[in-house]
């Protein structure tokens, strides 16, 4: 049996404004959780402790699985801004009692260290300046070829980690922090303990879809690779990687755990020793193949895996001292996720493919949206969460509540408090679809992105903010507003029409830039113009090349300048 560790994961700097600091946690038990804030002092002087109330919300996600949000705030006035401050925290139950020293957190030469260099705690400021240095990315996956580029993250704030010019002042993931769909075979034990050490028996797929008790499905279910056609036939999903799809909340959550932190990885191993081919083997483990091909394919992706969870330390660090802002993408769900109407038909009619929905973005909550603007998550709407994950019953008025709230929430997308301002759209579930005659056939247009109800709220939010008209505004967007445009034009003249013959390209090639649909791609730029920035900054990722563009716009007689970034993984 594995032995459960304190902290799960984090602790993650989430949500940091000069009224308050939001960090978040998971835990194996219900600890009491308080913390103590510094303002960091030079070598050789003592750090200032800062007055503070702490308010934690916990929230019980599974019989060992427990996510806290813990809210620092001043007892008068603001927080300091521009210069360091630290943080500990202190967890008691019963007769336990530790914090991140006793934990052996604080300890500059242990190697699972939180601290940098030259201080005693974990450490972030609040930024108010002009220039502001940050980090983004997107597309974490633990098999990917190559380093993981969030790792390589923790060597730069180890050379500028007190130098507030150059240190990160955020981080913004922009999606697929988790692949959902594309699991290595090597990771499915670990999941599978993972989920029953912390959730328990969880959900019974059974239940949702009972097609699952019969074949060939019910000896495909809990196989290393048996999931493509429970996937496709069940869950109506079109990801051409979903061998080991994820369907359940504690399969999302236990991705989670090991995407962020060492800490299950090392009681795993320490537990069972390393994952070896030939026992799983033995044991049947396996979706019928050839051996040598299921043999290679195995040790090819477990050395990619390796190497992966050789940086997650370094990931830890990089999340508990940099304030991070988290927006979906596909992958954190499933592939293609809403990617059109008869996508969406499709799926949400699946009870199969409805109820993974529902477990991914649960999950993404807990994980990711909860710390983005916790104020935004309403009381009713966590205790819907929580109740369902209590019992996990199936198809009770609980079950459906959840089903509800989770899919039919608007507000995923965000303003992080940066300087300049941060708006991070949600491209996945605000979207509008358009469809077209051919022949006899009515066919899909590629999707608006967001539709005009999904402007019609980013514009409350942004009235609502502080952000002025002429002040400077960033953007996220997961996939970029301007792509290369030979790319993108050979793909729509070329590739597209051949759904016309019944080839489901756009989900093959993945047709979602912005400009696939003009009226959506005009009504984000129709939308800057009215907001009228001084200049907009646009950060993105999820196409497979990185650039920069700068576009300078006259659209109604406004002039506008758009300086887009983005990303892509190292390899994939």
């Amino acid at each position: 049996m594995m032995k459960l560790p304190v902290i799960l994961s984090g602790p993650i700097l989430r949500r940091v404004e000069s009224s308050q600091v939001f960090i978040w946690l998971a835990t194996s038990k219900d600890y009491s959780i308080n913390a103590e804030l510094y303002e960091m002092q030079t070598q050789g002087s003592k750090n200032q402790p800062f007055s503070i109330k702490t308010k934690t919300k916990t929230v019980r996600l599974g019989k060992h699985l427990y996510i806290h949000l813990i809210k620092l705030m001043p007892t008068r006035g603001e927080f300091p801004v521009n210069q360091f401050l630290g943080y500990n925290l202190f967890f008691k139950k019963g007769l336990e009692e530790y914090d991140l020293s006793s934990l052996q957190l604080l300890s500059s030469d242990h190697p699972e260290s939180l601290v940098y260099d030259g201080f005693d705690y974990p450490t972030f400021f609040i930024n108010t300046n002009k220039h502001s240095t940050i980090l983004y990315g997107s597309c974490r996956k633990p098999h990917g070829k190559g380093g993981d580029t969030l790792a390589k993250a923790d060597d730069l704030i180890k050379k500028h980690g007190q130098d507030l010019t150059l240190r990160p002042s955020s981080l913004f993931m922009l999606g697929d922090q988790i692949y959902a769909d594309d699991i290595a075979g090597p990771l499915v034990p670990y999941i599978q303990e993972i989920k029953q050490e912390l959730i328990g028996e969880g959900e019974n797929l059974i239940e949702v879809e009972p097609k699952l008790n019969k074949a060939p499905y019910q000896h495909h279910l809990n196989k290393i690779n048996g999931r493509q056609s429970i996937a496709e036939d069940l869950c109506k999903f079109t990801s051409s990687h979903a061998e080991n799809h994820l369907l359940t909340f504690g399969e999302y959550a236990a991705m989670y755990l090991l995407n962020w932190s060492p800490v299950l990885w090392n009681a795993l191993i320490e537990s069972h020793g390393a994952i070896a081919f030939e026992d799983l083997y033995k044991r049947n483990s396996f979706y019928p193949k050839e051996k040598d091909k299921l043999q290679h394919q195995f040790l090819e992706k477990i050395e990619d895996v390796h190497y992966f969870q050789s940086g997650i330390s370094k990931v830890r660090r990089v999340l508990a001292n940099v304030p991070t802002y988290m927006i979906f993408d596909d992958h954190d769900v499933t592939d293609d996720w809403n990617i059109t109407a008869d996508w969406k038909e499709q799926v949400y009619g699946a009870p199969l493919g409805k109820h993974t929905i529902a477990s991914g973005l649960t999950a993404y909550w807990a994980f990711q949206g909860w710390g983005n603007d916790p104020n935004s998550f309403d009381s009713s709407f966590i205790n819907d969460i929580e109740q369902y994950l209590k019992l996990t019953s199936i198809n009770t008025p609980s079950y459906h509540r959840w089903i509800n709230t989770i899919l039919d929430y608007e507000g995923w997308h965000f303003i992080a408090p940066t300087n300049p301002m941060t708006l991070c759209l949600d491209t996945r579930t605000l979207r509008e679809y358009e469809t077209f005659q051919s022949s006899d056939r009515t066919l899909s247009k590629p999707s608006k992105l967001i539709g005009s109800r999904g402007w019609e709220f980013l514009d409350m939010l942004i009235k609502e903010s502080s952000w002025q008209q002429g002040d400077s505004l960033q953007i996220t967007s997961a996939t970029p507003l301007y792509g290369v445009d030979s790319i993108e034009s050979f793909l729509k003249k070329n590739i597209y029409p051949f759904r016309a013959l019944g080839i489901p390209v756009q989900y093959k090639l993945d047709f979602e830039a912005w400009k696939y649909n003009l009226n959506g791609f005009y009504s984000f730029l129709d939308q800057l113009i009215k907001w009228k920035p001084s200049e907009c900054v646009i950060l993105s990722g999820d196409v497979h090349y990185a650039f920069r563009a700068k576009a300078d716009l006259e659209l109604k007689g406004e002039n506008l300048s758009i300086y887009q970034f983005t990303s892509k993984p190292d390899e994939e």
